[in-house]
């Protein structure tokens, strides 16, 4: 199976095309194309993939390393070799600080061209491994920052975009999608992207069906398609097929056992994604699910917070909220009439500093302990001393607030029980 595509260029054609057969020979993973002079070969490198250009030195109109610094403006990480039959030490020199890959003297005899074959393949390993370490060095770039920006709590949207056009930028695609699933409309709604029309972002619905390649997506996995025109598995939705799309590769965004969606690439050209191509894919799809779930556990602690806070304010009761060193984070209105405490004064002030004496400190911290333990607090009565100095006797009652099986507050309420313990003595 050829894999490496060779540009030799040579003005002598009998021996160019001599060579070119001999290297085919040598080697089933090389395909040769020859030019024989070298502007048609600098054409030939622009308008077409080249993995390794093998040149003469001695040419008319432009030399081999006038050809190679020629090259070198374009495209700067591309194998060359000098294959040359006018070799010198000024010559070998010249190439070297023209960024020359390798520099090859012509002999007599068809073993030069294994020798050639070695070195053209040699090469080229070498420069695609250095291309895909550099490669995966720009993709833990990319997610290390869109990591970074999550942390710091940047709107989804925002996140969603950033995603999009960072991903598309370092895999060279000319889309970028993410998808979100609506069960309800049974179809994805296109949130986030680039390349595609304007208008089509917040509009264009795709089928959550297997039918589409995000339906089948949602419903198997990861999916790469080379080349759209002969995938059966499959038919591309309309918003791919308007767009000219011929490849792409798509993964769920979120937890398996149900996805909150899609995230996508896709190219113009029939194009086949490599293994670290679909890990950094898929990595930027899990960080973005991530982000969502820390999203929504946010929007429910501050929709929670808000119904906390309108019982609150209207309750009779005092309640308060405290951290886990028993700090108070919020005290309602009705301390003020309870306690005679304005309830902002009392935020961040600790708990102990409103008991009677040393037993009620005793007995509420071994009970704020127990709470902070994961157990509900019940009828714990204690004296409490008021901002004239007085004393009145409150029922608290309290419960841990729990995240990821952390208590990370204690929230509960104080009752007045004066009267009634006044009644009973």
């Amino acid at each position: 199976m050829t894999d490496i595509r060779v540009l030799h260029v040579d003005d002598d054609r009998e021996f160019v095309d001599m060579a070119s057969l001999f290297l085919e020979r040598e080697s089933e993973a090389l395909s040769v194309t020859v030019e024989t002079d070298a502007a048609a070969g600098l054409e030939r490198i622009e308008s077409s993939s080249v993995d390794c250009v093998v040149s003469d030195y001695d040419m008319p109109g432009m030399d081999g390393l006038e050809f190679l610094r020629a090259v070198r403006e374009r495209e700067p990480d591309l194998p060359f070799v000098l294959f040359t039959g006018k070799g010198s030490e000024e010559i070998a020199s010249a190439a070297v600080s023209a960024g020359v890959s390798d520099y090859l003297q012509k002999v007599a005899g068809t073993d030069q061209f294994a020798v050639l074959a070695n070195r053209i393949e040699n090469l080229v390993n070498q420069a695609r491994a250095e291309a895909t370490l550099e490669r995966k060095i720009h993709q833990q770039e990319v997610i290390a920052t869109l990591a970074q920006r999550a942390l710091e709590g940047v709107p989804i949207d925002e996140l969603f975009d950033r995603a999009v056009e960072a991903v598309a930028e370092q895999l060279g695609t000319d889309y970028a999608k993410v998808l979100k699933h609506r069960p309800e409309h049974e179809d994805l709604l296109l949130v986030a992207g680039v390349g595609w029309e304007p208008g089509l972002v917040g509009e264009a619905t795709v089928p959550d069906a297997t039918g589409s390649q995000a339906g089948y997506t949602l419903a198997n996995g990861p999916v790469a398609v080379a080349d759209l025109d002969e995938e059966e598995r499959f038919e591309g939705p309309r918003l791919l097929i308007d767009a000219g799309v011929r490849a792409g590769l798509s993964v769920t965004i979120g937890r398996d056992e149900e996805p909150w969606g899609v995230f996508g690439i896709h190219t113009v050209e029939p194009r086949s994604f490599a293994a670290d191509e679909v890990t950094f894919v898929r990595t930027v799809a899990n960080l973005l699910g991530t982000a969502i779930e820390r999203s929504e556990t946010e929007r429910r602690l501050r929709e929670s917070e808000e119904e906390f806070r309108q019982i609150a304010e209207l309750s009779p009761d005092t309640i308060f909220r405290s951290d886990p060193d028993g700090f108070f984070e919020y005290v309602s209105p009705a301390a003020r009439e309870f306690l005679g405490y304005d309830p902002e004064e009392m935020v961040g002030r600790h708990f102990a500093e409103y008991l009677a004496d040393d037993q009620d400190l005793e007995r509420a911290s071994e009970r704020f302990g127990d709470a902070l333990g994961g157990e509900d607090v019940l009828g714990l009565e204690v004296t409490l001393v008021t901002a004239d100095g007085s004393e009145v006797r409150g029922e608290v009652n309290v419960t841990p607030v729990e995240e990821d099986d952390e208590v990370i507050a204690v929230q509960g309420f104080v009752r007045d029980v004066t009267p009634r313990k006044e009644g009973e003595e």
